[in-house]
């Protein structure tokens, strides 16, 4: 409909013999807009929420950075904000998750490429275990099973859809960043040790 919608405007924008701002698009494709609008202040007051969380638990910036980015990740082939915002949540919650034991495993004297790799096999099953009953909480949804579930369709396909790329985002593209940013800071800051990345 946006499409119609801008090709519309911009055959009436050339039309000489109507003034600017004389013609207004409301209705349905008003609603849209103004939901639009709402939902992306939505998704920019999620990231600054997740990055804060992050920051008050680590008490440093690198595993937020990290966090953010795989919530970030998140939002790419998603193609509704709803399944965007609540893939960043999830995503959220497992980086948190799994970055926790790490820091947990280096205090024992771990290395952190062991601890990365050893923590993204521990937290695998609960990360799965969430993931999953999530997912499968919404299948009714989306195949449409019982009165009325026509409307709540697409929010549900946007969930599992949601939850499926978060278990990647959360094992892989987190944990890297994570390890790039503390080699990046290892190497710009050689004599700085912070307690969330021990020199091992």
């Amino acid at each position: 409909m946006g499409g119609a919608i801008g090709q519309l405007r911009n055959i009436l924008n050339r039309d000489p013999e109507l003034p600017p701002g004389s013609i207004e698009f409301g209705g349905l494709f008003e609603q849209q807009q103004d939901a639009f609008a709402k939902l992306t202040v939505v998704l920019t007051l999620a990231i600054l929420l997740v990055f804060t969380v992050a920051l008050l638990e680590f008490r440093s910036f690198t595993a937020p950075i990290s966090i953010v980015f795989g919530a970030a990740l998140s939002m790419f082939g998603i193609v509704t904000f709803l399944g965007a915002i609540i893939g960043m949540g999830i995503v959220h919650k497992n980086g948190i998750l799994m970055l926790d034991y790490v820091h947990q495993l280096q205090e024992r004297g771990m290395a952190l490429r062991e601890a990365l790799v050893y923590s993204g096999r521990r937290r695998l099953r609960p990360v799965l275990m969430t993931c999953l009953a999530a997912a499968m909480g919404m299948l009714p949804l989306a195949y449409g099973i019982g009165s009325g579930t026509d409307m709540l369709r697409p929010m549900a396909i946007a969930v599992i859809g949601a939850v499926c790329i978060s278990v990647l985002l959360s094992l892989i593209a987190t944990p890297t960043m994570y390890y790039s940013l503390t080699r990046l800071r290892e190497f710009l800051f050689p004599q700085k040790v912070d307690r969330d990345a021990p020199q091992r």
